[in-house]
């Protein structure tokens, strides 16, 4: 296993193995990776449950399937095996409220100047945010 950084809503390193897509961690970073734990009663944050019909889906001889984890809690996942991270999306129900009510996360990025701007500090005033890739 290598270390592996996970961005979900934080972020986390954890010892991983990967092949393709799929990111197998130790049960017990579970926690500390998404905040979730894989309880009897399915996939369990504080009070909040969701049930796991086929809790074989998400487990590996040699841990957890978080590529699947993901999943079963409706979150996208991107994973660069090259650079050893994964990347977990938000939950589909908040992205879906996201663009009903057309309200984009707060976010921090470094203008060509190098001072960090987030995109609270533009409150009231008119925003067009330009993405751009290579890829």
């Amino acid at each position: 296993m290598d270390t592996f950084t996970i961005l979900a809503d934080g972020q986390a390193e954890t010892a991983a193995s990967v092949r393709g897509d799929q990111v197998v961690i130790a049960a017990a970073a579970l926690v500390d990776v998404l905040g979730w734990e894989l309880k009897p009663e399915g996939l369990c944050r504080d009070e909040v449950c969701v049930p796991v019909d086929d809790r074989s889906a998400l487990e590996r001889p040699e841990g957890l399937d978080l590529t699947a984890v993901a999943d079963a809690l409706g979150r996208p996942t991107l994973v660069d095996s090259e650079a050893a991270t994964m990347v977990v999306g938000a939950p589909s129900a908040s992205r879906q409220a996201a663009l009903r009510d057309r309200l984009a996360p707060d976010f921090t990025l470094t203008d060509i100047e190098g001072v960090p701007t987030t995109l609270a500090g533009w409150t009231g005033k008119k925003r067009l945010l330009v993405a751009f890739s290579s890829w």
